[in-house]
């Protein structure tokens, strides 16, 4: 819950919330704005080669304090560290999200920022079902749930809760395009993840993307569970189609024999036969949910069947792996109307096995020379109620099918390629029309772990874009590479004691300077994961078994992530409401969520206060425009919102908790490298 102005004030005048000094004028609808200090921290990028995270940073930053009405002036893509004139002071059942002024943004000052309402964020609900969903959706129902989210220290994706949601204000809206076809719209200031050439995971800022620069994308995303997915008929059919629709199964005789009073009276005030349904033990749907409600208890043993059709379905439809083939194939090349399915393909074996299939569902199949025919309106209103689209532009992947193990993905992915694609020796290729396919074909590599790519031909006269989905099947160049860690490749052999001479032998490389070429690139150009593979591998038989130097190399070797590198960032023309998740982890390791058409992993960009902070708050300023901008003391910089927790915190933040930052006064630096002490 979201503190209004009135509850902000009244927290203030009780002394449960601290803002010193306190404007009342400072206060809006649902924040209050805080004032931008004289005193900032810059970088002096003369001190070090490069920021070891391990180390502390104050020696990089130098304090500066400008005069009352001085302006600072921040340069193009330059970083700061600012200070709030306000000290802050948390109880320990509130936490609080720090945001730029939007008037600022549009100048390109940036403090933290969001997604716009329709970027699509993959999202586990607290029903089981895993779908992408718009981020706007999510925060303005405030649905609870899990992201897809990785751990910083070993890049292992797993599924995470998200722990706060949140409405920020209009801002401009940018498309950071990646070379495999995937996409994201997020603001000027939202971190995209990279690689620097010590192997640590860096927060870029989206205008501070280049061209050729490597963003994480999942290698993989784990399974949610081993058992096959069951969907209820009632919850695929639409209202029309329940209307015409007969049950009959264990169930319905429950009913029967156990209210028959009532079954009775409901069949007369439908204006229905007592005596018909009663003695062929089946009754109408509508019946059956208007006195069970719509979830009522039907079994694997119930059926259902179209009235005055003698073709049934169970009334829970389990998906085994034919299935998951067959519904593949539908998506990729199926099409129906509202009493049939019909499949085309000259291809027998493909034509036997789906009428194995529907034979297997207790369908009846007409075959022709080329072709088979499902005349069944229930089975076409069930394919319906898997939203895979009618028409060849509108076809996606059925709902919930991220949330499949990953044997049924595998059928899912030979159906689709069987109905509509080509197999070449290093790939896999699915054409399609739909835009929305190509989105969950890439979520759907990811499940499986496979690399792909998309791209798309310019669409001929009267004719839609043509896209095409590669799923490789080596390790040919498609996302195959990563931002080269020098650095960190040089430190690990100088720390087994290795020559670059001995290290080459070791690796067994065929030319004499291979390590010297990968560790003296100081263009930081892509290295080959299979190249790190082999340093790590040979490096890993010297070093020792604790305190061992390769930490870094593991996860970027064997962890969930891949590397995908930028082909452009272009400004949308957009400028919408936008929103934000947090997934604060209780470790803190995972701050991110995965989003995007395809799947790119996102920071959330929150700027968090957490319970029981007292304070001024540091401020993290960007300048990501292309023109000098003076930033004036006391002008208001953002702008900070209060939610309220469901207990007060166990261990609030303080000393107890080895907080970091509790008691700043001034802008403070980076104390990250505590971590590596505890």
């Amino acid at each position: 819950m979201i503190l209004s102005d009135r509850s902000i004030k009244e927290a203030i005048a009780s002394g449960r919330l601290g803002i010193d000094p306190f404007d009342p004028n400072l206060v809006q609808p649902s924040s209050i704005d805080v004032r931008l200090d004289n005193k900032f921290l810059v970088f002096r990028n003369t001190k070090r080669a490069f920021i070891d995270v391990k180390q502390p940073a104050d020696d990089l930053m130098e304090l500066i304090e400008v005069g009352p009405d001085e302006p600072m002036f921040l340069h193009p893509h330059e970083f700061v560290l600012g200070n709030t004139i306000e000290r802050v002071r948390m109880p320990d059942d509130l936490v609080a999200r720090l945001e730029g002024r939007s008037s600022l943004g549009r100048l390109g000052v940036v403090i933290h920022s969001s997604l716009p309402y329709d970027e699509p964020v993959v999202f586990l609900d607290d029903s089981g079902v895993l779908a992408a969903r718009p981020i706007g959706e999510i925060v303005e129902n405030r649905l609870h749930g899990c992201v897809v989210g990785f751990d910083r220290d070993t890049f292992e994706v797993g599924f995470h809760q998200v722990t706060n949601w949140f409405r920020e204000l209009p801002d401009r809206i940018y498309e950071v395009r990646l070379a495999s076809g995937r996409r994201i719209q997020v603001t000027a200031g939202h971190n995209l993840f990279t690689i620097d050439s010590r192997g640590d995971l860096v927060k870029t800022p989206t205008r501070a993307l280049t061209r050729g620069a490597r963003v994480a994308i999942p290698r993989w995303i784990p399974d949610l569970t081993a058992q096959p997915p069951e969907y209820r008929l009632v919850d695929l059919l639409n209202a029309e189609v329940q209307k015409k629709v007969l049950c009959y199964g264990p169930t319905v005789d429950a009913m029967l024999r156990d209210r028959d009073g009532e079954v009775r009276s409901a069949l007369r005030s439908a204006g229905l036969s007592v005596s018909y349904y009663v003695r062929g033990r089946k009754l109408p749907l509508s019946i059956a949910t208007r006195l069970q409600g719509r979830h009522a208890d039907f079994t694997h043993q119930d059926r259902f069947a179209f009235r005055g059709g003698d073709a049934s379905l169970p009334a829970v439809l389990r998906v085994d792996r034919e299935l998951a083939w067959l519904l593949g194939l539908y998506v990729a090349e199926v099409y129906r109307r509202s009493k049939q399915v019909n499949i085309a393909n000259t291809d027998q074996g493909i034509l036997d096995r789906a009428e194995a299939v529907f034979k297997a569902l207790g369908q009846r199949i007409y075959r022709g020379a080329g072709s088979i025919t499902c005349c069944s309106t229930l089975v076409s209103a069930v394919f319906n109620g898997f939203e895979m689209g009618m028409g060849a532009a509108t076809k996606r992947l059925p709902k919930g099918f991220l949330g499949w193990p990953w044997q049924l993905l595998d059928s899912l992915r030979a159906g689709l390629i069987d109905g509509d694609g080509t197999v070449r020796p290093d790939r896999e290729c699915l054409w399609t029309t739909s835009n929305a396919l190509v989105a969950d074909t890439l979520l759907l590599a990811a499940r499986l772990g496979k690399r792909a790519v998309t791209q798309v031909r310019l669409a001929r006269p009267r004719c839609l874009p043509l896209h095409v989905v590669s799923i490789a099947t080596n390790r040919h160049k498609v996302l195959t590479s990563v931002t080269n860690p020098a650095d960190q490749l040089a430190d690990i052999r100088q720390k087994l004691g290795l020559t670059q001479a001995w290290a080459n032998w070791l690796c067994g490389f065929p030319y004499t300077g291979a390590v010297t070429s990968i560790e003296n690139d100081r263009d930081r150009s892509a290295v080959r994961i299979a190249t790190l593979e082999r340093l790590h591998d040979s490096y890993a038989k010297h070093a020792p078994a604790v305190f061992s130097p390769l930490r870094n190399l593991t996860r970027l070797v064997n962890g969930d992530l891949q590397w995908d590198h930028v082909t452009d960032v272009v400004d949308t023309g957009r400028f919408d409401i936008v929103y934000d998740l947090e997934v604060q982890s209780p470790s803190s390791r995972v701050q991110n969520f995965l989003a995007g058409h395809g799947g790119i992993f996102a920071s959330n960009t929150a700027g968090f206060i957490d319970a029981s902070f007292d304070g001024h708050v540091t401020l993290e300023i960007s300048n990501l425009a292309n023109l000098p901008i003076a930033l004036y003391p006391r002008m208001r910089i953002g702008q900070i919102s209060f939610s309220l927790m469901t207990t007060a915190a166990e261990i609030p933040y303080g000393a107890a908790r080895g907080s970091k930052y509790s008691g700043q006064e001034l802008p403070t630096a980076s104390r990250l490298y505590l971590d590596f002490q505890q």
